[in-house]
This record gives structure tokens, C-alpha cells and sequence, in this order.
């Protein structure tokens, strides 16, 4: 019998809905001080209109033995935080918590899989949520959430909203923007176009629901509308208030975060008639500077009622790129397709049936099976797997089994699906592992966590050839433990990143690992799926020799990324990964050799150590390796870099996460740093 299970709940339990909210409020270091007095009152009145009108609906865990609750999560329709005027249902979930000592048990997944099974049933094309913590975005990212087109602009650390100088391309005097207090004729023109023009259908009743919603808002939501004029005309309108739905982002819940929205943005540029004719270029850049206008315009207005943070959902890919400039990203928000089927994170989400030879094949080919078959550890290994009840261990090849021989925790949890028979064969893989003498659990860092305070000096390093390099291939031996030791997260990006990777997954692409270290990186890729011609590179040799023990490489190479990469080919890339160094690499040398060897349409994903990191309160977070001569870099330098580089910084999606991976303390006392890091995904210019 199973340690927990998940059931649905009613209305008898909302107050323990209620108090795991509070709860999970304070487990994130949140002060109770700011939780409004009456917040249990407001929120059980708002289950009880979200069950009459969004279907609300909770569900919790509870322990099999005692039948104590041990944990719960509340989802419905998402209300919105604008007008919901388009065909696509959105379920929406708020209120995750799982009690401490039953955490990292796979509780918090098992209630997640029943809010998204819940959502499908009622027909659900996606869902959104916004995470409350570093821990929970890892659960959502391996049930298939990701960053999409809600974006955020944090309003406590963005300076003023400036209007970038290349989008002025006409004289502009006659644009004005105002605010309004009866604007709702324009207001529903320009949401209707919105969706026309990024091809989404609208609800006929488009004009009723979008000016009731805005009654309420103006009672409610401190709503203001702004128009853009040019000659007398309206040619832009945009409408922003604040969020009034679930979670900790309701400012009558409490007092710490007060989000704003911006939706409805839009702008038509219409030029008299007897003016000199303009070409399509023109208008095109005058259109988003009347929008930029506008935004500006909301922006002051969120500063003005004290938000904390603004919100947009961006109906289109371009939409998203105009609010990118502006400083917006996904930060905390998520979201999950559910109007199709699941996408493969891993050779081994198979749905509980069978493995497929394309499959099959793959996995041959890139363990170099085909021509030397399994060794003699890889078939010890999979013979102690398959001896277990674990119902996929059973249904899987030889060769995927093989694949997850070296595998660490942290690559289990990333690859493996989020789901019960997931769950199983990542016991059965961690037992055969502990068995065979693979497992790895992080002890030898953590034994020595006092020693390695004391750190490096990178200037040190690198001012003598080959000191570097010779540093890590004394680290090469112990890399797996220092990475399992210090809780390194980014396998979890990689595997978010993948499931939207489409053609980069397929045989004919090719791709570079740099500063592959002993293989993590690219064995993370094959795990997830990817097929096609894989190079690594190193300056360590090293770690060079113990990534070819992973047989996850076509092609592996030495080479020191900051004298170049001469050689791989200019234009022959189609993605390039760099993760865990760009902080110890000279930024310019190497964006400059990515966007060489990268094909058209090629793209790189890589991490940076950020500097200037702040919490999701808000609040500095000190660079953690400043006394080992290593810093990040500032997001707006980050994108001034890649920029100058020749990659589209328009386009770029950066990620932020205030803890990467602990290193530890220059005071040598046993406690550790979190290391701030921003991920970027970013095609050529």
C-alpha cells in the first residue's frame, strides 16, 4: 500500500485549504505581519463563488495510515485577471502545500497529476499557475510547465519605462495618451483586434463580457483605461488595474505583493490622407511606438497605485518580444499545454506502454552500442533493474535502461515522468545503482563543505597556462559528487527546454556541448530525447575521460573556449550548450565564436551567473563567489552582450532562479550560498 493518497475534497475542507495557504505563505519566509486579518474570511468566501461559478474544485493528501492530511492544492477556471472574451478554457491552480516532513516524496506531484487530470476533464485547452518557490517550479517544470507568453515586470527593482529611440520613425507630436473614464467602446475595438490579429477567435458577446468585467474592475480593481490619439482619431487603447484572484498574488490577502495587469494593449496607426505617403516599415515601427506609449502610460499608472509587479499575457509570440523590451519576463509564471498530447521529456515517458524502435535505435547509436554492444557493468546493472517489480523496468529496452546507469538523482528526477510508474523505476534505478556502486549521494562535498570555503582565487588560476585545466582534472574523479553534493538544479532548465526543443530533437541536428565537465549536460539532452550528432568539449582532459564513459557523444574534443573553438566549423551548429561556466569564460571571445559556428535559425541555451540577483521579495541577494574573483552578470549587460554579438536579444528568453546551486561559505563554518543564475534561449540575429 502506497505511503499517501490523493482524493477530491468539498466544502468541509476549505479551512484546511485555508491554513495550508497561510502555510505555505510562511514556509517561503514570508512575514505573517503582512497576511490581512481578515484573510481567512476572504478567501473562504472566494472558494465558495469560485465552486459556484469556476468550478472549483480541492484536493489533499492524506497519510494512509493515520488519514491526516498531509497536504491539498485548489484549482478552477481561471477567472482571468481581464476579460475572458476567447474560446480557450484555462484552469488556474493556487494553495500547493505539503507538510515538511513529507516533502521530496512525491506527494506534491501526485496532487499537481489530479489538478491537471481535474482540468482535462472539464476541458481545459491549458493551465497557469504562479510558483512559490524554487522547489515547487522543479515539480512543475517535470509535469510539463514551462515559461510562456505571461510575462512580469518587477516595478520594485525595473527603472522608469523609457521609449526605445529606434522605434521613432515619423514626426509623433500629434500622438497623445490619456486616461479615460468611459472608454469601453474603444477599449472592446482594440481587445477584439488583439485576438484577430493573432489569429484567435472571439466570443460573439466580446462587447458584454468586456464591459462587465470592467464595471467590476472600476469598483473593485482601481481600473483605468488609456487612449492614444493622433489628430483627434483614437489609434491605441490599453486598460490596467490590479489582480483580484487566487493565491499569494491577491493584494486583500495580504499586504506584500500587489500585482498589476495591463491588457487590451493595442494600436492602429491611420494616416490622413493628404499626408506623404508612408512605407509598410514606417508604419509598422509607428504602431509599436503608439504601443510603447501606452505602456508607459501603465506602467506609471501600476507605480501610481503601488504594485509591486505588472502582468501581461501576450496573445502572440511578437506581442511577447514587445513586452521583452520593456524588462518583462515569465519570472514566477507557468504554464502547460493540455490541448495536446503530453510531449516525450525522456526516452522513458512512454505512458506506461512500450518503447517504439525508432526509439530504440536512437539509444543504440548514440551509447555506441550498435558496434560494441552493453559492457559488462551496463548488463550487471539492467539485470538487477529488470528484477524488480517496477512496471516500466519490464517495458523498456535494454539500451534506455542502460542510459540511466550514471544517471544522478537530479537527472532521474528531471527525465524520468512525473508519474506512478515514474516513480517506480526511478526507486528501481537508484536501488540497482546503489547495488552495481554507481550511485552517487553527494557525501564526499559535504564532508568537506568546511575545506571548500576556503575556495580558489580565479584571477589565480588563470593568470598561468593550464592551471585551470589542471584544477579540474584533479576535480574530475569527484564531479559527480560535487555536482549531487551542491544541489545543482539546472538539469531540471535543460528538460523544461527540451520539450519545446521540436526540430533540434531529430537525427539531422547537431549540436555542442562546451565545457561538457565529465558529460552531465549531454547525457541530460539524450535523456531527454535528443538524437542527432552531439560534440563536447573541455579544457580538461580529465573531465574530458570521464565524459566518454557516458558514451553520449558523437565526438569529443580539448579545447580552451576563450581561445576559441577553430575546430568546429562557422555555420554548423544547430544549438550550442553552455551550462554551469559562462561565469569563469570570457563573454565576448565566446558569444562571438556561439554565433559563428551556429547555423540560420541555430539557437544556444546557456546559464549566467546574475549579478544584482534580488528575491522574490525583492530584497539583494550578495554575490556568493565574490571572494574567488568570480561575478555574474546584470541582466540588462547580459542582453547588451549577446546583442552585440549578432544574436536577436528582441526575441531572447531569459529565466531567473535565486538558487542555481549552493557553494560554500567563505566562512568556513559548514553553511552554504545560493547561487543566483539567469538561463537564456536565444536564436541568431
Amino acid at each position: 500500500m502506497s505511503e499517501y493518497a490523493v482524493t477530491a475534497a468539498g466544502p468541509e475542507m476549505d479551512d484546511v485549504v485555508v491554513r495550508n495557504w497561510r502555510e505555505q505563505w510562511l514556509s517561503n519566509n514570508r512575514p505573517a505581519g503582512n497576511i490581512a486579518g481578515n484573510q481567512k474570511d476572504l478567501m473562504l468566501a472566494y472558494i465558495r463563488e469560485a465552486r459556484d461559478k469556476l468550478q472549483h474544485m480541492s484536493f489533499v493528501a492524506r497519510c494512509s495510515c493515520t488519514g491526516t492530511v498531509i497536504g491539498s492544492a485548489a484549482c478552477q477556471l481561471w477567472s482571468g485577471p481581464m476579460p475572458i472574451v476567447v474560446t480557450e478554457k484555462v484552469g488556474t491552480v493556487w494553495g500547493v502545500f505539503v507538510q515538511p516532513k513529507w516533502r521530496r516524496k512525491g506527494v506534491a506531484t501526485l496532487l499537481m497529476q489530479s489538478v491537471i487530470d481535474y482540468w482535462q476533464s472539464i476541458g481545459c485547452q491549458r493551465g497557469v499557475l504562479l510558483c512559490a518557490s524554487e522547489e515547487a517550479r522543479r515539480i512543475y517544470e517535470r509535469l510539463g510547465f514551462g515559461a510562456g507568453h505571461m510575462l512580469q515586470l518587477d516595478l520594485l527593482t525595473q527603472p522608469g519605462p523609457c521609449l526605445p529611440t529606434e522605434l521613432v520613425a515619423l514626426p509623433t507630436e500629434r500622438i497623445t495618451v490619456t486616461a479615460e473614464a468611459n472608454a469601453e467602446a474603444h477599449v472592446c475595438e482594440h481587445l477584439r483586434a488583439v485576438w484577430r490579429e493573432a489569429g484567435v477567435p472571439c466570443l460573439p458577446d466580446l462587447e458584454e463580457r468586456t464591459t462587465a468585467f470592467i464595471v467590476r474592475a472600476k469598483e473593485r480593481l482601481e481600473y483605468q483605461a488609456f487612449l492614444a490619439r493622433d489628430g483627434g482619431g483614437v489609434v491605441g487603447a490599453a486598460s490596467c488595474h490590479v489582480w483580484e484572484g487566487p493565491g499569494s498574488n491577491n493584494s486583500t490577502w495580504q499586504s506584500l505583493i500587489k500585482l498589476g495587469v495591463c491588457w487590451g494593449l493595442h494600436a492602429e496607426r491611420r494616416w490622413p490622407k493628404n499626408e506623404v505617403k508612408v512605407s509598410k516599415d514606417q508604419e509598422k515601427a509607428s504602431t509599436i511606438e503608439v504601443k510603447a506609449r501606452l505602456l508607459e502610460s501603465v506602467i506609471d499608472r501600476w507605480r501610481t497605485t503601488s504594485c509591486t509587479r505588472g502582468l501581461v499575457i501576450a496573445s502572440s509570440a511578437s506581442e511577447a518580444a514587445f513586452y521583452r523590451r520593456y524588462g518583462f519576463e515569465p519570472h514566477n509564471a507557468m504554464v502547460i499545454n493540455l490541448s495536446r498530447s503530453k510531449s516525450p521529456i525522456s526516452p522513458m515517458e512512454l505512458g506506461g506502454a512500450r518503447a517504439t524502435k525508432p526509439l530504440r535505435s536512437t539509444v543504440s547509436k548514440w551509447m555506441g552500442a550498435a558496434a560494441n554492444g552493453l559492457t559488462t557493468e551496463e548488463e550487471a546493472f539492467i539485470a538487477v533493474v529488470r528484477a524488480t517489480s517496477a512496471e516500466l523496468a519490464q517495458r523498456l529496452s535494454s539500451m534506455e535502461l542502460a542510459s540511466l546507469r550514471l544517471a544522478l538523482p537530479q537527472m532521474l528526477e528531471a527525465a524520468l515522468p512525473a508519474t506512478h510508474a515514474g516513480k517506480e523505476l526511478r526507486a528501481a534505478v537508484v536501488a540497482a545503482q546503489r547495488e552495481c556502486g554507481t550511485f552517487v549521494n553527494g557525501s564526499w562535498y559535504t564532508s568537506n563543505i568546511v575545506r571548500f570555503g576556503g575556495g580558489f582565487d580565479m584571477k589565480q588560476l588563470t593568470a598561468q597556462p593550464g592551471k585551470l585545466a589542471a584544477k579540474f582534472d584533479r576535480l574530475a574523479d569527484k564531479y559527480d559528487d560535487w555536482t549531487v553534493g551542491n544541489q545543482c538544479t539546472y538539469y531540471g532548465w535543460i528538460a523544461s527546454c527540451a520539450r519545446a526543443a521540436g526540430e533540434l530533437r531529430g537525427k539531422e541536428a547537431s549540436i555542442l556541448d562546451v565545457a561538457c565537465g565529465i558529460g552531465l549536460p549531454g547525457h541530460m539532452l539524450r535523456l531527454c530525447g535528443f538524437q542527432g550528432h552531439m560534440s563536447g568539449t573541455d579544457l580538461s582532459a580529465g573531465m574530458i575521460s570521464r565524459a566518454r564513459e557516458r558514451r553520449v557523444y558523437d565526438h569529443l574534443f580539448i579545447a580552451n573556449a576563450n581561445e576559441g573553438l577553430a575546430e568546429v566549423k562557422s555555420a554548423s551548429l544547430d544549438l550550442v550548450l553552455c551550462v554551469g561556466a559562462m561565469e569563469l569564460l570570457d563573454h565576448r571571445t565566446v558569444l562571438s565564436e556561439f554565433v559563428r559556428i551556429l547555423r540560420p535559425g541555430g539557437k544556444l541555451w546557456a546559464s549566467f551567473q546574475w549579478e544584482g540577483a534580488v528575491d522574490e521579495a525583492g530584497l539583494a541577494i550578495a554575490s556568493p563567489t565574490e571572494h574567488q574573483n568570480i561575478s555574474g552578470v546584470m541582466i540588462p549587460q547580459l542582453i547588451d552582450e549577446i546583442e552585440a554579438a549578432g544574436f536577436d536579444s528582441k526575441a531572447a528568453i531569459i529565466e531567473k532562479t535565486t538558487c542555481a546551486f549552493y557553494t560554500p561559505s567563505p566562512r568556513q563554518d559548514g553553511t552554504v550560498l545560493p547561487v543566483p543564475y539567469l538561463y537564456l534561449q536565444v536564436g541568431l540575429a
